[in-house]
């Protein structure tokens, strides 16, 4: 067994923010080399894999991470991980933090992101499954918490199987801040 390991992240001028990346890094790596203790298979090679996205507005830093795992099976496994930081508040701001400050924003995410996604080409498709979409845009909080500011708008990211399936990848939509009522 080999282990392969390509990382590329942020070092910024902001503790807090550098602290949060870091728990999201070492996090990773400690899952990937306890896996690699108990899953073995000669002559393979596992790989973890990760680079970024940066996304700057007014007092807004997002770093989006893309992640990619493989142990073994049919395929890697692929996350997405986003941290966004309040420069001017010195603060990691989360999706519950946007929504406790907007009573309605879980239900416009929802609705705003359906109406995007339903756009797509793999949303036209005869294997087109409603019920993953209806329930991976869901006005939760998790369903939302890998978001950016952008200057675009407020980008939310869905991993592979939450709104489709596996072959159908990732999504993201940009949904335009005036129909958000962000502060």
């Amino acid at each position: 067994m080999k282990n392969e390991i390509r990382m590329t992240y942020p070092r910024t001028e902001y503790l807090i923010l550098n602290q949060e990346i870091k728990k999201y890094v070492d996090s990773l790596l400690n899952a990937f080399m306890e896996n690699g203790k108990t899953t073995v298979q000669p002559n393979f090679t596992y790989t973890l894999d990760m680079y970024y996205e940066k996304y700057l507005y007014q007092d807004y830093l997002s770093y989006v991470f893309f992640t990619s795992l493989y142990t073994g099976g049919a395929h890697p496994n692929n996350t997405i991980h986003a941290i966004t930081y309040d420069k001017e508040k010195n603060q990691i701001i989360t999706i519950s933090d946007l929504a406790h400050d907007n009573c309605k924003l879980l239900e416009v995410l929802s609705e705003e992101s359906r109406t995007i996604l339903k756009k797509y080409p793999s949303f036209q498709t005869p294997y087109f499954q409603e019920d993953m979409l209806m329930e991976g845009t869901k006005p939760k909080l998790e369903n939302f918490r890998n978001f950016a500011f952008s200057k675009e708008g407020l980008i939310l990211f869905f991993e592979q199987y939450q709104v489709a399936p596996y072959s159908d990848g990732s999504f993201r939509v940009v949904i335009p801040y005036s129909k958000l009522n962000l502060n």
